[in-house]
């Protein structure tokens, strides 16, 4: 005859498989914190980190957040210096605070894209040509031999930006701009501005000016096309790199950002979007 356990072993029993059934459920896992990153980029270089960073998030962590700020390279160097922002982008380094050094890595090479409408059959100026053309010296396309197009309508961005401070220093040097010039304020609007005007001249960043605009097209200079080798060569007059800047070398997140957006994985994106690298 079965004998029915006692009522304190029937408790034990009990306490046993409770505890076994505790022993087998799961521990819970503590639910990921986002963390936010302000960061700030120059007109040359906010493309390029805002598909850094988005990518970076995509495939490397999910759970961080970027925030970046667009400003002229000494907007960048203002941020940075109060703390507001702790790792910028930049295509002209500009002055350190007193006593202190900037934390520099290359990101990228990039060139100064001088760039006109596609229907202009004109493929390539020389730097002096240039230097006539952005002096109001010669102001009709009639003296580079097409009658057709007119005068000649020249864009600049404004002064402080990058890419212009890039342009005068080589091309301008002493020689003053023309009064004809009209100051474009983004790189978005310069490209609107010569795609809808075919007897426009402006200049853009690289990788800005080629992506993908049917109406725009990137005059050769001194006989050098644009492309990534002749930027790597030194060899296309208007190139420049384009900088990641901190006050300190930057850590925890940030560091692994870096250490990704100049690793490989990186670099393919970059190339991919026009830009050279450094090996």
């Amino acid at each position: 005859m079965m004998r029915r356990p006692s009522s304190a072993r029937a408790i034990a029993l009990a306490a046993c498989a409770l505890f076994a059934g505790c022993a087998r459920a799961e521990s819970p896992q503590p639910t990921p914190v986002a963390e936010h990153y302000r960061l700030i980029a120059d007109g040359a270089t906010y493309p390029l980190m805002r598909r850094l960073t988005d990518a970076y998030v995509e495939s490397v962590n999910p759970y961080a957040r970027f925030t970046i700020e667009q400003g002229a390279p000494d907007r960048v160097a203002e941020r940075l210096r109060s703390g507001q922002v702790l790792l910028g982008a930049t295509s002209l380094v500009p002055p350190a605070p007193q006593g202190l050094k900037w934390w520099l890595a290359d990101l990228a090479l990039d060139g100064v894209a001088v760039i006109v409408h596609a229907d202009n059959p004109i493929d390539g100026l020389t730097l002096n040509d240039l230097r006539d053309i952005f002096a109001g010296v010669r102001n009709t396309w009639a003296d580079y031999g097409e009658d057709a197009l007119g005068n000649i309508e020249v864009a600049v961005r404004e002064e402080g930006d990058g890419t212009r401070m890039v342009f005068d220093r080589v091309v301008m040097g002493d020689q003053r701009l023309t009064f004809d010039a009209l100051v474009m304020p983004s790189v978005e609007t310069m490209l609107n501005f010569v795609t809808l005007r075919p007897g426009a001249i402006g200049y853009a960043p690289s990788a800005s000016a080629l992506g993908g605009r049917s109406n725009v097209k990137a005059l050769a200079l001194d006989g050098v096309p644009l492309t990534s080798e002749k930027l790597m060569s030194g060899e296309y007059p208007l190139a420049r790199t384009l900088n990641l800047v901190s006050l300190y070398e930057p850590q925890g997140e940030l560091r692994s950002f870096v250490a990704w957006a100049l690793g490989p994985q990186g670099r393919a994106l970059t190339e991919s979007l026009g830009y050279a690298t450094f090996q």
